[in-house]
């Protein structure tokens, strides 16, 4: 932004209200000027006092106190047209001043031209003028002030909605500041009304009024009347038109938004918002829209990931915002659990039992792991693979897999003796236990993922749950593994192994 664009940003507001009083004289000096309703030496006297005082007075004083009014507003802008930050207090008090300047202004103007109107007809008084010039100075400033203050409502709102609002309040909210006038959508049909009905009324009147109290001769009257009636009528046809404008597009612009929103919104474009840019119903309005594009997002979100995650604890971590998806380093103890000799059973089995013995199975076993605060990562045939101490934490990941080993033997009991009962041949399994870091990360396909572990770790352990076979063991433990139990087991040390990809034997405990 340069330095002019700069500078009319920063006075937008002041110099929508000077826009609106220059509307207002330049009208109401129209109108006056094609009346003719007062004597030429009251009338003389009368635009000198307000050529000399009545203009810079409504300009003048209204700038400077404006000026005071915008200072913490100006300050804010400063800052951060220069990079600074500004605490949440001051900015809530500058939003807090920017919504209510309108109503300030518009407060202002009406009290300057009130006191002009008041100040001068006594000055008048003073100078022994007659009471029609009396009379018609202060129903003109009056008049003033009133198209001066509805030009201002509609002239004020219209930049700051359109100029003001996105830059102050890019996200909205603005209905949820507090301590604020809010400019109904019922205030600013009554404005419109005053401005395209009463005013007109008013101006009719008063010059009506000025024609019988200074033209006495009936055809003169009539020919005074008719030229105001046509100056009035031109002159407000064309102000109710631009009102008209500036009223319509403060009403059909949000309004158009918010419908556009939807729409994108009703064919899954969940990241479009609504422009807020006002604090009125329509305000309110976009604000609940963007809220419900943001929970649809949610929910659309959980919904895909529901899709890529199958774990309950994977998907509240997700959820919750807690596992970084490009991957983080835990520390863990991995499981792995396999069948032995499962093959042939299921070369003599019918499908149809195969699936109801291999369900079983892992039904008892993810019972087992889950209720020692591990996660089943993944089955893989007739493996399993479980971790202790992700996605959440576990202090004793080492004494949890041990004791989830042990109960999965205790369920591979159970599940057997039911199995006997029916018929079914008897299952064992070996299960191998390791700790390490891991990287934890999302892995696989933009349309598919799933939660992974990866790392030596990983290959440690499940090459343990295969050393049962030479040992003849059911449950191997690493060294690493043995090291952090907080409790003992009935293990047993076995003789250092080499296992498969390794150089190094590794020091090993069975059960």
């Amino acid at each position: 932004m340069n330095s002019v664009n700069r500078f009319r940003f920063r006075n937008t507001m002041l110099i929508a209200n000077v826009i609106s009083n220059i509307v207002g004289v330049t009208v109401v000096f129209y109108l006056f000027s094609r009346t003719g309703t007062l004597h030429s030496d009251s009338r003389n006297s009368l635009f000198a006092t307000i050529d000399l005082v009545f203009i810079p007075l409504s300009f003048i004083i209204p700038i400077a106190i404006t000026l005071i009014y915008e200072r913490p507003i100006r300050r804010y802008l400063e800052r951060r047209h220069s990079g600074l930050a500004t605490s949440g207090v001051f900015t809530d008090q500058v939003h807090q001043r920017l919504l209510n300047e309108p109503f300030f202004l518009m407060a202002l103007n009406a009290l300057v031209w009130i006191c002009a109107a008041v100040t001068y007809s006594l000055y008048f008084w003073r100078l022994g003028l007659s009471r029609k010039a009396i009379i018609g100075a202060l129903s003109l400033n009056l008049q003033v002030g009133l198209v001066s203050v509805t030009v201002a409502f509609f002239v004020i709102e219209f930049f700051l909605q359109r100029r003001l609002a996105p830059y102050f309040f890019p996200h909205g909210g603005m209905s949820a500041v507090p301590k604020t006038i809010r400019i109904r959508i019922r205030t600013r049909l009554i404005a419109f009304l005053a401005a395209t009905n009463l005013i007109p009324m008013f101006t009719l009147a008063r010059g009506s009024w000025g024609i019988a109290q200074t033209v006495a001769d009936t055809g003169q009257a009539l020919s005074a009347m008719q030229t105001m009636i046509f100056s009035h009528a031109a002159i407000f046809a064309w102000v109710g038109i631009w009102l008209a404008f500036l009223v319509s597009s403060n009403l059909t612009r949000p309004l158009a938004d918010i419908t556009s929103a939807l729409k994108r919104i009703s064919d899954g474009h969940f990241d479009d918002r609504v422009s807020v840019t006002s604090n009125d119903e329509l305000g309110y309005v976009g604000d609940a829209v963007n809220e419900m594009a943001a929970g649809l997002k949610e929910r659309e979100f959980i919904k895909e990931t529901f899709g890529k995650y199958v774990s309950k604890e994977v998907r509240d971590e997700v959820l919750s915002r807690k596992i970084p998806l490009d991957g983080e380093v835990r520390e863990v103890s991995v499981l792995f659990a396999d069948l032995r000799n499962f093959t042939p059973l299921v070369e003599r089995t019918t499908p149809q039992r195969v699936v109801r013995i291999i369900n079983r199975y892992f039904e008892v076993m993810e019972t087992a792991i889950r209720g020692q605060g591990g996660l089943v990562l993944q089955y893989i045939g007739d493996e399993i693979e479980a971790v202790f101490g992700a996605p959440i934490p576990l202090s004793d990941h080492a004494t949890q897999a041990m004791l989830a080993a042990i109960n999965m033997n205790d369920g591979l009991a159970a599940v057997n003796q039911v199995f006997a009962d029916r018929g079914y041949p008897a299952l064992q399994h070996g299960i191998g236990i390791h700790s390490g870091n891991v990287v934890a990360a999302t892995i696989g396909s933009p349309s598919r993922l799933s939660y992974a572990l990866v790392g030596d770790t990983v290959n440690v352990a499940s090459r343990l749950q295969n050393a049962n076979k030479k040992h003849g063991t059911s449950i191997i433990v690493s060294v690493d593994t043995h090291r952090r139990f907080s409790r003992n087991f009935p293990v047993r040390r076995l003789p250092t192994t080499i296992l498969k990809g390794k150089t190094e034997p590794l020091e090993l405990y069975g059960l």
